[in-house]
């Protein structure tokens, strides 16, 4: 078998818990050493003790697990591994496997005198190699502890084959909620990541499309004549849990030489309430470090980007730089590693004081009830990190604006041949009137009209019904999105070609009964590209 050395892993101690407002887990006790593996005949035997703890809040969530690590050290970027697992014994096991930290097999199922074969991409960061095979599939271990053995019976490690150099390169962008794609529904909100195509060479004939490789369907390909831009960048993450998710590894898996990755986190590193996300001042150009070190390997540019400011001033009623300690860092980082650095938050900040207070309303979701009727912010909103549409779209501007300026060194010189920063009064401004009552109402010119729920039936277990809308002039097909309504996220349920659309104007649907399943629906045009969102309609199928 490959060459491992072998780190046993243990917690002795329980967590120390919250102390001055920040949360520490278990810590890890690791150690040369083998006492959970043995070697047989055909392999190895992996001893392992997994359990989940979920600290006072219930938003700390932590798994532990007592085995032997395989270590290595890998010098390239990318390999597949490939695991076979047996089973000598005379009943079923579930496994996971995970490598440094992130799970990449969540749930493994290795039945009686059976061999199961596992196969997955290990994208390197520093180097480090270090597997665990453990005991019980990821959404089992919950409330108990799972112990058992994994049988090991071969491993391969082969690099992937060396990617080569894009003709036109792409822009990966690393971020939170400031700088995601949002769903239709949620219009006005938006990140700037979400409209950056729009300040390039070429955007009046961009396509969109979901990102390749991708398990989030919030991640977006913007593709230009001469340019790609990958927006990965999904809410509530830091560089922490970006890693830790697997988030990085995906687009690790699909970057290529040439190609640019800018990292733009603080929002929620900043969040010590939210143990998972939480990353210290002081560590966090260790976690930094990960995204530097993983674009060396594979001869990508890595850029960091400064977090975009958020609506909150100081006593003297200035706007100020928000989360001014992470920035700092950030740059320190950037000197020592000699990496590019776009400061969007001193940028944004100093534009929020030239606009004024009143004027900075327009760059942050803060609605008026009634503004946008149709969408998740009918009854109106007041926040100060997230932006809206126009605001992201003025922040985009600055980004291309500081691509634009940048003068160190010609690493972004790609970039800044295609880099097209509007005068700020030229970006447009959404369009909104007054009604009747007096309160004003913005214009969604291609959202969809008409949606209703007709004819509905329930029948064993399964409940049918009719959806109908207006045909959209423009429109090559159209997504219908549902989900239930205690949960979070609404996926597609159905493309519905224009073609369907004029054949049968009232289309057929069906759900699972015993739920209040809620849908809306959206114009997609030629280029990929959505409209807005059509008024939500519910169906109960209770």
């Amino acid at each position: 078998m490959y060459g491992f050395q072998f780190k046993d892993v243990t917690y002795g101690q329980e967590a120390a818990g919250w102390v001055d407002g920040v949360y520490y887990p278990r810590t890890p006790r690791i150690n040369d050493g083998s006492s959970f593996l043995e070697e047989e005949q055909d392999g190895w035997r992996l001893h392992s003790r997994v359990w989940q703890e979920i600290e006072e809040t219930g938003y700390g969530i932590y798994y532990y697990e007592e085995t032997t690590l395989l270590s290595t050290e890998l010098e390239g970027s990318n390999y597949l591994v490939k695991a076979v697992l047996g089973n000598p014994t005379k009943s079923p096991y579930t496994c996971h496997v995970r490598l440094n930290g992130v799970v990449k097999k969540p749930e493994i199922l290795v039945k009686p005198g059976e061999e199961q074969e596992v196969e997955f991409i290990a994208c390197m960061t520093d180097g480090s190699f270090d597997l665990s095979i453990t005991m019980g599939a990821m959404p089992e271990i919950h409330g108990q502890v799972i112990e058992g053995d994994v049988y090991l019976k071969d491993i391969e490690i082969v690099p992937e084959a060396a990617k080569e150099r894009r003709k036109k390169p792409h822009v990966f962008l690393i971020s939170d909620s400031t700088v995601q794609s949002f769903e239709k529904r949620f219009y006005p909100q938006a990140g700037w990541g979400q409209v950056f195509y729009q300040f390039f060479r070429g955007a009046d004939r961009y396509k969109v499309y979901r990102a390749e490789r991708c398990d989030y369907s919030l991640a977006k390909t913007y593709e230009l004549p001469e340019l790609a831009i990958e927006n990965r960048s999904i809410g509530g993450r830091s560089a922490r849990s970006f890693f830790d998710e697997g988030k990085l590894d995906q687009a690790l898996e699909v970057i290529c030489p040439g190609d640019f990755m800018f990292v733009q986190f603080a929002h929620n590193d900043n969040t010590a309430i939210r143990p998972n996300r939480y990353i210290a001042p002081d560590e966090f150009p260790r976690f930094l470090q990960r995204y530097i070190d993983a674009c060396a390997r594979r001869g990508v540019q890595c850029v960091f980007v400064t977090p975009v400011t958020m609506r909150i001033m100081d006593e003297n009623g200035r706007f100020k730089i928000a989360f001014n300690n992470y920035r700092k860092k950030m740059m320190e980082l950037a000197g020592e590693q000699d990496i590019p650095l776009l400061d969007l938050a001193e940028r944004s900040t100093a534009y929020l004081n030239e606009i004024g207070e009143e004027e900075s309303k327009n760059i942050y979701l803060w609605l008026e009830e009634g503004e946008y009727p149709d969408g998740a912010y009918g009854a109106g909103v007041c926040d100060k990190a997230h932006l809206q549409e126009y605001g992201a779209k003025v922040y985009a501007n600055i980004v291309a604006g500081l691509i634009a300026e940048y003068k160190e060194d010609n690493r972004l010189d790609v970039l800044k041949a295609l880099v097209a920063p509007k005068p700020v009064e030229e970006i447009p401004r959404p369009k909104k009137v007054r009604d009747a009552s007096g309160k004003v109402r913005a214009e969604v010119p291609d959202g969809v009209k008409g949606f209703v729920v007709q004819e509905i039936s329930l029948e064993n277990g399964r409940g049918s019904f009719l959806l109908n809308w207006n045909p959209l002039p423009g429109a090559a097909s159209y997504r219908v999105y549902g989900k239930k309504k205690e949960e979070l996220t609404f996926e597609v349920v159905r493309t519905v070609t224009k073609e369907e659309k004029e054949a049968l104007a009232t289309l057929p649907f069906a759900a699972e009964a015993g739920f209040l399943w809620q849908y809306y629906v959206t114009a997609v045009f030629e280029n990929g590209s959505e409209g807005h969102a059509s008024p939500m309609a519910e169906v109960d199928l209770r």
